[in-house]
């Protein structure tokens, strides 16, 4: 397995795909946490009425001790698509090349040559949030003080343990995502529709069913991972979406292991 793991990041360190998908994590995080800055509104008054429930970040809300990465949390989603196209493309590109019969001939234990394979897409995943953790935490110490954001509680005990837990969350997510990418290369044995379906079902139908279908959010496992990222929403609980997407992970894994080890390899 650590062979394999060794392998597959020998392939994944590659600098047109390591710098490139780092990069893009980076400026992606810029952008996202410069928008949450910039865009952030004063707190409302009594006058305002309630605030509107997911409604965006307020200069208050940023002052406290989890605003420091806010941005990292906020573009959780467009994390989850860069690390489920590097996984599906990463396991179905060794189908279409036709280097997996060379792999398994090296590692003919399936399981294994999986596992390590998974285990370094996963940490690859991971690699790009701490990257994009800092680049969050640079443009929001940069733009605070421009937008009225008071930074004291952010270096505080408490504010470096919710910068932790939030790096922590948006980790498993990513892994989350990268985990589903991965069984998507594995059953369909090819990049484009294995990035076209996971894209078109997380991104593009749920966001549909979410925004039409009360309740839906609380099923759908992109939504699930996004709730992991932003520590619970108003609609699920952190802790019933770690069960639930637990749960769809734990799925498309076995059967795509089942799948992979008792299905021929032809090319």
């Amino acid at each position: 397995m650590y062979g394999s793991f060794l392998a597959a990041w020998t392939k994944l360190r590659r600098p047109a795909l390591l710098w490139g998908t780092y990069a893009a994590t980076a400026a992606v995080t810029a952008l996202v946490t410069t928008l949450t800055f910039v865009f952030a509104d004063a707190a409302p008054t009594a006058a305002d009425g309630p605030p509107t429930p997911g409604g965006g970040a307020t200069v208050e809300t940023l002052s406290q001790a989890s605003g420091l990465l806010a941005g990292l949390s906020g573009g959780v989603s467009l994390f989850g698509i860069i690390a489920l196209c590097v996984a599906a493309a990463a396991i179905a590109g060794e189908y279409t090349t036709g280097t997996l019969r060379n792999l398994l001939i090296r590692q003919p234990h399936r399981s294994r040559w999986l596992a390590g394979t998974w285990a370094a897409i996963v940490t690859f995943s991971i690699g790009a949030v701490l990257v994009a953790a800092v680049v969050a935490a640079g443009v929001a110490s940069a733009l605070a003080s421009g937008q009225g954001v008071d930074t004291t509680a952010w270096f505080t005990t408490d504010g470096l343990t919710d910068s932790l837990r939030t790096i922590g969350q948006v980790a498993l997510a990513a892994a989350g995502y990268a985990t589903l990418g991965s069984a998507l290369g594995v059953l369909m044995r090819a990049s484009i529709p294995a990035v076209a379906v996971g894209f078109g079902w997380l991104f593009l139908v749920e966001t549909i069913i979410a925004g039409t279908v009360d309740g839906s959010a609380r099923w759908l496992p992109g939504q699930l991972l996004s709730a992991i990222a932003s520590n619970g929403t108003a609609e699920v609980t952190l802790a019933a979406a770690l069960v639930t997407a637990g749960g769809y992970l734990l799925v498309s894994a076995g059967a795509a292991a089942t799948s992979f080890v008792r299905r021929d390899v032809t090319a």
